[in-house]
């Protein structure tokens, strides 16, 4: 069957990335393979604006590679010129880096299984150069998250009086859980408790290495997610449901001890409730990812990960980027 391949260049990254879509798929069957819808839509988000700037300056194929590795490279300086001059962060820049490798694989994986006799696009150098010049140039947050974070979390949760709501903001706090997955759900009519089944042990936080505690919970949509906690939290889980058999509370009574430590703390703020805390959790663990030499998609993964959302996308909204 001959090849038919789209007369424009946004048509011809759709046919690239659809080659790429693994949704639904195992990682070990297709490692490269695009298998989030968020990251699906982030990426060609990204590499229809580079095509637009293409097609203003000439370009007719994505086949023509070399053509596409010269725009891309200035591409590239536009945009980091564009970021320094307004005093940017590094997380857009990281964005589009990832998205034009992403491109790169995808228009390969094109041309090799269509056997098109074009040379394959090469551009993993130019991009480590933007990433190094990216986190030479820009700093690693230029915002002040504008959310529903508490300013000072460890205060507030200082501030709750009785032991079963502060160690459930804890835990929040510290593992990014939802008021559901510890033990108060705001449905009435649904139990979610913390149980001894739900305790992992200690092990090792596979973002800086050092020992945490490990809790087990089942949130929305029904799957299970591992979060990690200070040691010294979880040891305190641990008592708890030896001597009660488990850690659940009243949703309404929880929200309303958090609003009271709030207003105790000048961090009262409608809408906050016990989702900032998971707000707080999401931006530290995204920095501390960032530390730890993360890029930005790799951190908004990882975070996504802990905070049960499991598409990078969703995260944004927590950390605001």
């Amino acid at each position: 069957m001959k090849h038919r391949w789209p007369k424009s260049l946004h048509s011809q990254v759709e046919a690239v990335f659809h080659s790429i879509r693994s949704f639904r798929e195992a990682k070990s069957g297709n490692a490269l393979g695009l298998r989030s819808f968020g990251s699906w839509k982030v990426y060609k988000y990204e590499v229809h604006r580079f095509v637009e700037f293409m097609l203003i300056r000439g370009l007719l194929t994505l086949l023509d590679t070399l053509s596409v590795k010269m725009f891309m490279a200035d591409y590239l300086e536009e945009r980091l010129a564009h970021y320094v001059e307004r005093k940017r962060s590094r997380q857009t820049m990281e964005t589009i880096l990832s998205a034009l490798g992403k491109f790169e694989y995808a228009l390969n994986h094109y041309i090799e299984v269509h056997s098109v006799d074009v040379p394959h696009l090469d551009t993993e150098k130019l991009r480590l150069d933007y990433y190094a010049r990216n986190r030479k140039l820009l700093r690693k947050s230029s915002r002040l998250f504008s959310n529903r974070a508490y300013p000072d979390p460890v205060r507030l949760i200082g501030e709750i009086q009785d032991g079963t709501f502060q160690l459930q903001a804890s835990l929040q706090y510290e593992g990014g859980l939802r008021a559901e997955g510890v033990g108060a759900p705001c449905n009435r009519r649904t139990k979610n408790p913390l149980t001894a089944e739900c305790l992992r042990g200690i092990g090792v936080d596979p973002v800086t290495g050092k020992p945490v505690g490990i809790v087990a919970s089942v949130e929305k949509g029904g799957k299970e997610t591992e979060h990690f906690v200070s040691v010294e939290t979880y040891r305190r889980l641990e008592e708890y449901i030896r001597m009660h058999g488990s850690l659940e509370s009243d949703y309404v009574a929880y929200v309303e001890a958090i609003n009271r430590a709030a207003r105790e703390t000048g961090q009262y703020a409608t809408g906050r409730g016990s989702h900032g805390l998971k707000h707080n959790f999401a931006q530290e663990r995204y920095l501390e990812c960032i530390d730890h030499g993360m890029t930005h998609e790799q951190a908004l993964q990882q975070t996504s990960l802990e905070t049960s959302h499991f598409r990078l996308r969703e995260t944004l909204a927590y950390t605001g980027g």
